[in-house]
C-alpha cells in the first residue's frame, strides 16, 4: 500500500530546479568532426568529462523512442523502474507508466522512473529487447572488453532510461571501474560530477530524513556547494575548490562519464535516453584492478580471454602486458554497487540497483 503522503511530503514540485546554461562549462564535441583516436587521447585517457554533439543524429531512436510510439508498440511490457523495501523488482507496464507521468508523478516529490536492462524475461518473451535495433554504439565506445566474458556472465550494462521531472538517480560512483555513456533523446537532464577522490563525507552525507534520490540531494546538498566560505584570500565556492562539474544536458547530446567520477543527475522534464557502461583498452588497468576484488571470477575470466587473444592479435599483446603490470597492485577501494539506482518517490518503494553497472 503507497501512502500518498509519503510520496508528497517535501513538497519538490514546487521548486525550481533548472539551471542556467552558463554554469555548464563542461567542454563538447562534434562527433562528425572529432576522431575516436581524438577523443581517447584528448578526453577518455585523461579521465575528463565531455558533451559529445551529434552522436545520435541517425538512430532510429528518434521516432521509435518517442512517447506516443513507445505506447503504440510496447504500452502492454513491464518496464523495471524501481525495487520495494525487500530488494524485488518493481515492474510496470509501459500505457501505465506514460499515464502516471503525466498525472500523478507530476506531484510526486521524486517520481518513478524507468531503468530498464533490455533483457528478454520469461513471463515477457518479446520485451523490449527490439529497442536495442533502434541505436547504435557511437564508435568511441565500440570497445566493449567486458563483451569477452560472454552475455550471460557479464554485468548488466545498458538500460532504456525514461522520466519525469524531478526523477533521476542518487550520487554515486560506476561499479568495476567502469565508464558510462548516456545519449539523451528527449529533454533535459541536470548533472552534478566531482572528480575521483573527492571525500564521500561531503558529497554524500547522512540525508535522512530524506531519500538517497537526486532531488533531495540537489534540494539539500548542494546548495552547501555555492557558498563561499574558504580562507580570506580564496573566494571560490566549495564546489569550485572541489573540481565540482555542472551539466546541462540538452536533446541530442551524449555526456561521457569516465570512471571514478561520483555522479548525481536529476530530470528537469520528461527524458529518454540510453546509456551504457563499458570497459574499454583505456580504462582496462583501472577496471580489471576494480574486478578482480569484487568480482574475482569475472577479473580471471577477462585477465585469461586477453592472455588467449594477445597471442595472435597485437592489440590484445598489448593489453595483456597492461594486466600483468598492474598483477602486484594491492587492492582498489570498492565503488558503488548501486550505481544505476532509478528514482521512486515513495516510502515502500526504494531505488532501483540497476548495475552490478553503469
Amino acid at each position: 500500500e503507497l501512502d500518498l503522503f509519503g510520496w508528497r511530503k517535501w513538497n519538490f514540485c514546487e521548486r525550481d530546479y533548472w539551471i542556467n546554461a552558463f554554469v555548464d562549462v563542461v567542454p563538447r564535441i562534434d562527433y562528425r568532426q572529432v576522431s575516436k583516436a581524438e577523443f581517447v587521447q584528448n578526453y577518455e585517457a585523461k579521465n575528463i568529462p565531455v558533451v559529445i554533439t551529434h552522436a545520435t543524429d541517425h538512430w532510429r531512436a528518434h521516432t521509435t523512442w518517442t512517447e506516443s510510439a513507445l505506447l503504440e508498440n510496447y504500452g502492454s511490457h513491464l518496464f523495471k523502474v524501481g525495487e520495494d523495501d525487500d530488494e524485488n523488482n518493481v515492474y510496470l507496464k509501459m500505457k501505465h507508466f506514460l499515464h502516471y507521468n503525466k498525472h500523478e508523478g507530476r506531484k510526486d516529490d521524486s517520481p518513478l522512473y524507468i531503468f530498464d536492462r533490455k533483457r528478454r524475461r520469461k513471463a515477457d518473451p518479446l520485451s523490449p529487447m527490439l529497442l536495442l535495433g533502434d541505436y547504435q554504439v557511437p564508435s568511441y565506445f565500440s570497445d566493449d572488453l567486458f563483451r569477452l566474458a560472454r552475455e550471460r556472465r557479464r554485468p548488466p550494462y545498458r538500460w532504456l532510461v525514461m522520466g519525469g521531472a524531478r526523477s533521476g538517480t542518487g550520487i554515486h560512483i560506476d561499479p568495476l571501474g567502469t565508464s558510462a555513456w548516456n545519449a539523451l533523446l528527449k529533454g533535459h537532464k541536470r548533472w552534478c560530477l566531482f572528480p575521483p577522490g573527492t571525500p564521500k563525507k561531503i558529497i554524500d552525507p547522512p540525508m535522512k530524513p530524506y531519500d538517497h534520490e537526486g532531488v533531495s540531494w540537489f534540494s539539500t546538498v548542494f546548495p552547501k556547494f555555492k557558498v563561499r566560505d574558504g580562507p580570506e584570500d580564496d573566494n571560490r565556492t566549495l564546489g569550485e575548490r572541489l573540481g565540482m562539474v555542472e551539466v546541462l544536458q540538452r536533446p541530442g547530446e551524449t555526456i561521457f562519464v569516465p570512471g571514478g567520477w561520483p555522479h548525481v543527475v536529476m530530470n528537469l522534464d520528461t527524458t529518454i535516453a540510453v546509456t551504457q557502461n563499458f570497459c574499454s583498452p583505456t580504462n582496462l588497468d583501472y577496471v580489471y584492478l576494480c574486478t578482480r576484488h569484487s568480482r574475482p571470477k569475472l577479473g580471471q575470466r577477462l585477465y585469461q580471454k586477453i592472455k588467449q587473444l594477445g597471442k595472435t592479435d597485437p592489440e590484445f599483446a598489448k593489453m595483456s602486458v597492461q594486466l600483468d603490470m598492474v598483477l602486484s597492485v594491492p587492492r582498489l577501494p570498492p565503488s558503488s554497487s548501486d550505481s544505476s539506482s532509478s528514482s521512486s518517490s515513495s516510502t515502500t518503494l526504494s531505488s532501483s540497483g540497476a548495475s552490478d553497472n553503469n
